[in-house]
């Protein structure tokens, strides 16, 4: 189907320049407007008209315009409805082949790192895990992350009950190792997981912001222990981290100097 055929041309000049004014550091004017786009000022005069009567922008005493927050608050009601299994599936099937590894999304359920979506790697070998899945916090990569950037009241609360029991000789044993833990994790922005659930089995785990930089879920690799070498873990562990930060980004999250530390309760 040719797209262009059906195009409105009225409609692409008034959102070319909705565009013009948010890039723009200072309200533009008819004039200013019209020398930019090389629009006809008359042309110009009618959709800023339509646009101000919208309230999608604001006539200034000067006579220059500017947008309301009207559009922002339109991208705030699609970001709300986004779903992160939806935004994050496309992503996670890149992970899986471009890893061959098994990809997990994970949300934090009570005290818990809960499975809300899976995909298979393109590998020989296929992990019985699946969505619906849960482990303790302080056994999964995945659980790491979403411990790791709670608030500490709240993370204290968790581990209160907990007794650490140990499913391998690898398993965190205490509520002072899993805290020395966590601080490596915020450290390097995404969790490992050496063996510490099954005998055989690594994980690596980043963390996934939403708009408000409030930690939501994690997205999580896994593979046998001789496909994940520790000589590549840092490599992996930053790739994970990148697509992420992709999913995040496609939630509204923008990044800043430092990563926040909170955690949806």
């Amino acid at each position: 189907m040719d797209k262009k055929k059906y195009a409105v041309p009225a409609l692409e000049k008034g959102l070319l320049i909705c565009e013009l004014l948010a890039d723009s550091d200072q309200p533009l004017g008819i004039t200013e407007i019209n020398a930019i786009c090389g629009l006809p000022k008359s042309s110009v005069f009618s959709i800023m008209t339509t646009l101000e009567n919208m309230d999608y922008v604001e006539k200034l005493p000067d006579d220059k315009y500017k947008l309301t927050l009207k559009i922002n608050n339109l991208g705030t009601k699609i970001l709300t409805k986004l779903d992160v299994r939806q935004v994050s599936r496309p992503i996670m099937e890149e992970l899986a082949e471009h890893l061959r590894f098994t990809v997990h999304l994970a949300i934090l359920e009570k005290d818990k790192s809960l499975y809300v979506e899976k995909v298979n790697g393109p590998g020989f070998v296929q992990f019985s895990t699946a969505v619906g899945q849960s482990w303790p916090i302080y056994i999964s990569a995945g659980g790491k992350v979403l411990a790791a950037y709670l608030p500490s009241e709240q993370l204290s609360e968790i581990l209160k009950p907990c007794t650490f029991e140990a499913y391998t000789p690898n398993t965190i044993r205490s509520k002072e190792a899993l805290m020395e833990n966590l601080h490596t994790v915020r450290e390097n922005g995404y969790a490992f997981e050496d063996e510490e659930g099954e005998i055989g089995i690594r994980c690596i785990a980043a963390p996934v912001y939403d708009k408000a930089g409030t930690v939501i879920a994690s997205l999580g690799v896994t593979a046998l222990r001789n496909e994940l070498p520790v000589h590549k873990l840092d490599e992996i562990g930053r790739f994970v981290r990148s697509k992420a930060l992709t999913i995040s980004a496609k939630l509204g999250y923008v990044p800043h100097e430092a990563e926040p530390t909170k955690q949806k309760k």
